[in-house]
This record gives structure tokens, C-alpha cells and sequence, in this order.
């Protein structure tokens, strides 16, 4: 009997792919790439809507900051109002606090507005953080942020500030009988069979078993480890460049220490 794509597989490699949720972002961003169904379904369900028709959406989107900080976007996409989501999976609390938000609400705004427009025509913008369990041990299936100005009016509410930016915690433990328990609960099984949502299931059950799909998850998983293991090492070494400076060595010889460019070192005594 010949061999199939499964039999040439590093067995490690392959029961992880069988072990991935959609919580895992290795497979979140793998499924909705470039799927406007299955992103248009997710934000219907987060948003509670049905007017919204999803015209882009993408994965693993790359925002370059020429002077700071770049990220890197799980899914960005666009509807057909124009407005703007951003949404992040995240299995742990850590890095989902609100400074995160707010970078990343000034990275897509600045590389959203064109040259000259005004800042009225920057689009409404979701950033969702789909989070594996309950961040604020309420209860709630969504927590919003709401932005409010310190002036009430006549019925004593305080007045809404509206920058157009709306942010929202997912809590992944919630299994209410509604759309979003339904969609918490396909995006915590590895079982495409257990799934309620058929788009979702579809793409998993591809990922998982079809030969192809399998190949590409497997290699998908092995550049993921190896970008984190490169990012790990990057911030090893801008550690160790602080810790040479601190101890009074020159740019130049934290830069040959540790690898790091001679600017980027430079970069971090500014900073300093």
C-alpha cells in the first residue's frame, strides 16, 4: 500500500494539528484567511447583526512602524459599511490589556487615513479580543469598553464619547443557548464533528484530514515556530544590549555582543 501525506509526517507535528482549536491561533487565522464567509459569520455572531455583508479579510496582517514597534494582526477585515475590525485570539491574559488596545487602535488608524484626508473620514473600528476564558470573572459573555465624558444629561447618563473606536472582550468560557455559546463552544472543541456552525466545521474538518490541508497546517505550524523561536531570541538579545549598556558599554560593543544592529542598539540608549 502506498504511503500518504499522514505517514511522512513527524508524528509531533501531526497530533498537534489534531489537538488544534479555533482558540489556537495557529488555526483561527489558518481557516478565516482570506475566507469572507466564514469572517463574515464570526463577526455577525460577536456584533449581533445581520446588516453587514464582509468585503476584505485577511490574516496575519503586518503593521510596520518605522519608528517604534511593529505588529503583527491575527485578522483584519472590512464590511461593506466601510467599518474596520480587528480581531485577536488570545489564550491567555497576558497581552490583552488595554495599552494593547490602544496600540493597536494607533497602528490601524495611521495606516488607514491617507495623506490629507481629514480625521473624520477614519472608518468605525472594531477591536475584538477573543479570549479562552473569563478575563474579569463576571459571567458576561462580552465585556465593552464604554467611553463616556463626565457630563450627564437630563436623565443623569453620562454622554457618550464616540471616537469610533468600540472595544470588546469575548469571554471563550461562555455556553449560553444563543449564537455567541454556540460559537465559544466550536471554537473550544478539536472535533469538527461537535461543531454547530458548518462554515466553521468545513474549514477545520480540511485543516485536519484532507491530505492537503493537512500538509499545509503542518508547515504553517513549523513557521510559527520558528518566527516565535526568532522572536524569542530578538528580545533575549535587545535584554542583554540594555544590561551592556547599563554596565557602561559602548553602542558599539552591545551591538557586537548581541547580534543587534548598531541602530537598534542606539534606538535603546535613547530610550534609556
Amino acid at each position: 500500500m502506498a504511503d500518504t501525506v499522514f505517514d511522512n509526517i513527524n508524528p509531533a507535528i501531526l497530533a498537534k494539528v489534531k489537538s488544534l482549536r479555533l482558540i489556537d491561533d495557529d488555526l483561527m487565522t489558518v481557516v478565516l484567511s482570506g475566507d469572507k464567509k466564514a469572517t463574515e459569520l464570526l463577526i455577525k455572531i460577536l456584533l449581533d447583526r445581520n446588516d453587514l455583508k464582509v468585503t476584505k479579510s485577511m490574516t496575519q496582517v503586518q503593521k510596520h512602524n518605522l519608528f517604534g514597534r511593529s505588529v503583527k494582526l491575527d485578522i483584519v477585515a472590512e464590511d461593506n459599511f466601510k467599518t474596520v475590525y480587528n480581531i485577536e485570539i488570545q489564550r491567555v491574559s497576558k497581552g490583552a490589556g488595554a495599552r494593547r488596545f490602544r496600540y493597536h487602535q494607533a497602528m490601524l488608524d495611521s495606516h488607514t487615513l491617507k495623506k490629507n484626508k481629514d480625521f473624520e473620514a477614519l472608518p468605525n473600528l472594531y477591536i475584538i479580543f477573543i479570549l479562552e476564558h473569563d478575563l474579569f470573572g463576571e459571567g458576561l459573555p462580552i465585556y465593552f469598553v464604554n467611553k463616556t465624558l463626565n457630563v450627564q444629561d437630563d436623565e443623569g447618563n453620562y454622554l457618550h464619547f464616540d471616537d469610533g473606536c468600540n472595544i470588546m472582550y469575548i469571554n471563550g468560557d461562555y455556553r449560553g443557548d444563543n449564537p455567541l455559546g454556540k460559537l465559544m463552544h466550536d471554537f473550544s472543541t478539536p472535533n469538527a464533528d461537535e461543531m454547530y456552525y458548518d462554515e466553521l466545521a468545513k474549514r477545520v474538518r480540511f485543516h485536519k484530514q484532507d491530505e492537503k490541508g493537512v500538509q499545509n497546517m503542518c508547515q504553517v505550524i513549523e513557521e510559527y515556530g520558528d518566527e516565535r523561536a526568532a522572536e524569542a531570541a530578538h528580545e533575549k538579545a535587545i535584554e542583554s544590549a540594555r544590561n551592556a549598556l547599563a554596565m557602561n558599554l559602548t553602542p558599539e560593543q552591545a551591538s557586537q555582543i548581541t547580534g543587534l544592529s548598531l541602530e537598534e542598539v542606539l534606538a535603546l540608549k535613547e530610550k534609556a
